[in-house]
């Protein structure tokens, strides 16, 4: 179950950030996951699964951009 879950380490690790850029700016990015269940204030967990989902969505998103897909056509 554990690779399931992420630690605030393990979003630093993909972020490529410290662990207090991770805590204090990616996990309040709109949108982003809600902690998983059994979490505690000491100990926050996130869904693997949710977290990848979002940076897939953010990653989609960025690359679409309106003014060049409007002049394509």
């Amino acid at each position: 179950m554990t690779d399931e879950l992420l630690t605030l380490d393990d979003l630093a690790s993909m972020y490529r950030c410290s662990r207090r850029h991770a805590r204090d700016v990616v996990t309040k990015l709109i949108g982003f996951p809600e902690l998983a269940p059994g979490s505690t204030p000491r100990n926050p967990l996130w869904l693997r699964v949710e977290v990848r989902a979002f940076i897939h969505r953010k990653t989609n998103k960025s690359r679409v951009n309106p003014e060049n897909r409007a002049s394509a056509q």
